[in-house]
């Protein structure tokens, strides 16, 4: 069981998204250094076991399976999206049920959600890296906001 925990530091990871459409899978430039992965699908959330921050997110999701839908962009801190929990360096951990979540994809705006869309009140919402929100309620992870460059 993983805590995700938030540090709003008014900063974030800067860099670039990427959406490879002929590769199915997103990237994220430059690249940092991260040891443990955690999966969201395919979807890697990188992350720093010296600090257990995310870094950025990358890998394999077809846009095949995005379903278009009208997305009100949340309203976001800037910060850390700190993880605790019994994690190894250098290890691949699959957050529990997020193998069925879906993704939703408003084209007029280029997000894309992965997981749960609707925002709550009690939801808080983080942007550790450019481009990349992280929707937290009760210390778990609820979706991802990608809004990536397509190539």
């Amino acid at each position: 069981m993983f805590r995700f925990i938030i540090n709003a530091t008014g900063k974030f990871h800067s860099g670039s998204l990427i959406y490879y459409k002929e590769e199915d899978s997103f990237d994220f430039v430059p690249s940092r250094n991260a040891d443990i992965s955690l999966l969201v699908g395919y979807i890697h959330i990188g992350i720093d076991s010296e600090t257990m921050t995310a870094q950025q997110v990358w890998g394999l999701y077809p846009c095949e399976g995005w379903v278009e839908k009208t997305l009100d962009i949340p309203s976001f801190i800037e910060g850390e999206l700190i993880v605790e929990g019994d994690i190894q360096p250098g290890m691949t951990y699959r957050l529990d049920g997020s193998e069925k979540w879906t993704a939703k994809f408003n084209s007029q705006t280029g997000w894309v959600c992965i997981g749960e869309s609707e925002i709550i009140k009690s939801d808080t919402i983080i942007k550790f890296a450019e481009n990349t929100i992280a929707v937290i309620n009760d210390s778990k992870l609820k979706s991802l906001w990608l809004k990536p460059e397509l190539e």
